[in-house]
């Protein structure tokens, strides 16, 4: 009786209120049938927790070593950084010389004001970083195919996800996980929009948008991957498409490109003065290939060899002549997030393929449910369920294990570090630190010059100190 003196739009929020709160706790869900004494809702808020429990146990699990790590290269120099940082610094550009990242100058400013120079909560904001952007790929994929099975095979493979393992691994690479959490919260918030039209969701999007572009270069990629999106979403509805609506589409991107053109103008002026592009460490070229696809064999935890490359060659032609509109969009994520880090003209670097790695664990759910159909054609409905399901085991074990590697490697490649700042703390120690430190060659062994002077005032966590080796 109640329902019939609600307005409309208040039922329409209610509902809208409904879809967000399931959309937020249907992670991880048995496919069961509820027990008569146990309501639907309750059992499926009980999986939701479980499952986020035994994936964060699993992903605390794997990254225990990074978790008792200590600080490595580039880590010193944003701590550094930090100490003098004010928030007007952003507004003038004629003093960056590298890279245009106010959110992450502001993540270490507050991290240094919060943390001190403590490694510690810096790694467990990394991971905790790391899980939140899992809850967000699984709340996109669940979205996207309305499927919990899909939502939560994705984000299980992404949170064991080895190739980007050294990107949670090391606080530096916070680079790498910050920007991705605004991205999978802008492409989250604008599927939403593309389904329920809602104003509230495009201007969400857009926040999270613009953020993403002042955290990392990566975000350039963000408004082609949302078109991709929009695309997909079209064609799956297989919606008619006219010059109008196409026009109308078009300006509803429009503030994204002009936002995204002006981000684009700061970078050049930015990276024009890095060292990178005046000594061609990052320039366009054919060398971008091999790059591109050594990543995609990362994320699967191949081999290089030239069999190798050329299936993986053949297997990306494949799936996107030959596969479904989702599996072609996937695989569009893998290789537009890559193509900005393959024109590097030195060797791979892991942690680059955060985003890339959203993609791949998609298309590794889509593959496994693919599987599943397959099988049951051929046997009982039960016994496909149970080898897709023990698949998807092995694989993820397969994944976590190396993932396991990943940090323990990393522990022990900080070890160095932590030998120099203990020697640093012991010739200078806090009641008497001052601006000149002298050490030992043998504890200074390992540790680029670079970073010796950074590292050395992040040892006493004040002013600069300045360290003579002999």
């Amino acid at each position: 009786m109640c329902g019939r003196y609600l307005r409309r739009s208040d039922k329409q929020r209610l509902a809208e209120v409904f879809r967000v709160a399931k959309d937020l706790r249907e992670m991880v869900l048995p496919s069961g049938v509820a027990p008569p004494d146990a309501p639907p809702s309750r059992l499926r808020a009980l999986a939701f927790a479980a499952g986020a429990l035994g994936l964060t146990a699993v992903v605390a699990f794997i990254y225990r070593d990074a978790a008792r790590s200590y600080f490595f290269n580039d880590d010193f120099q944003w701590l550094q950084g930090a100490r003098a940082f004010t928030l007007a610094n952003v507004l003038h550009i004629e003093r960056y010389n590298h890279f245009y990242r106010p959110v992450i100058e502001i993540y270490f400013h507050l991290g240094r004001r919060l943390f001190g120079c403590d490694a510690f909560p810096f790694h467990l904001a990394s991971i905790g970083i790391h899980l939140i952007n899992t809850l967000l790929l699984y709340l996109f994929a669940h979205a996207l195919t309305r499927s919990r099975a899909f939502a939560s095979l994705a984000a299980i493979f992404f949170a064991v996800q080895p190739g980007h393992a050294q990107a949670v691994a090391w606080v530096g690479a916070i680079t790498d996980l910050l920007p991705a959490l605004w991205y999978l919260f802008a492409m989250w918030t604008h599927l939403l929009f593309l389904q329920r039209r809602h104003a509230r969701f495009y201007v969400i999007s857009l926040a999270a948008f613009v953020t993403c572009l002042l955290t990392h270069e990566s975000s350039a990629t963000l408004l082609a991957v949302m078109i991709a999106l929009e695309a997909t979403v079209a064609w799956e509805r297989v919606e008619r498409v006219s010059f109008t609506s196409l026009a109308g589409r078009a300006m509803r991107y429009a503030p994204f490109a002009l936002l995204l053109a002006g981000y684009l103008v700061i970078e050049y002026v930015v990276n024009s003065r890095s060292y990178l592009v005046r000594e061609e460490h990052y320039r366009i070229g054919w060398h971008a290939v091999p790059h591109a696809i050594h990543y995609l064999i990362t994320l699967w935890v191949g081999t290089r060899d030239v069999i190798s490359q050329v299936l993986m060659l053949a297997v990306i032609a494949a799936l996107l002549v030959r596969g479904t509109p989702r599996v072609r969009f996937f695989v569009l994520w893998m290789l537009v997030t890559i193509a900005p880090a393959a024109f590097f003209t030195w060797g791979n670097v892991s942690r680059y393929l955060y985003l890339p790695a959203v993609g791949f664990a998609m298309l590794t759910a889509e593959m496994i449910l693919a599987i599943q159909r397959v099988a049951a054609r051929q046997v009982s409905t039960r016994a496909a369920r149970i080898a897709a399901m023990t698949l998807a085991v092995l694989l993820a074990t397969r994944f976590a294990i190396f993932a396991t590697k990943v940090s323990a490697g990393f522990r022990e490649g900080t070890r160095a570090y932590e030998r120099y700042v203990a020697a640093v703390r012991k010739a200078n120690p806090p009641p008497a630190a001052g601006p000149l430190v002298y050490i030992d060659r043998a504890d200074a062994e390992g540790i680029p010059v670079l970073y010796q002077d950074p590292a050395a005032e992040v040892a006493s966590c004040g002013p600069d100190v300045h360290v003579v080796v002999r």
